[in-house]
């Protein structure tokens, strides 16, 4: 089991120069969708916030009564 470890490490180290030749990857269309959803994501964001505040002004009220 030792030895299949060492050998894995030792191919994954051996290729690993060869990975900085590979093409570079477009990420245009990635970062488009994911600043679409900017405003949906803050939306839920902060009606999760929202609830633990609640949550949390709820149990104190509850705690002075």
């Amino acid at each position: 089991m030792r030895y299949l470890k060492h050998v894995c490490t030792s191919v994954v180290a051996g290729l690993l120069p060869f990975a900085s030749f590979a093409a570079a990857v477009d990420v245009d269309d990635v970062v488009t969708d994911i600043g679409a959803q900017v405003a949906s994501v803050a939306l839920i964001g902060g009606a999760v916030l929202l609830l633990l505040v609640a949550i949390k002004a709820f149990k104190w009220v509850r705690r002075a009564m």
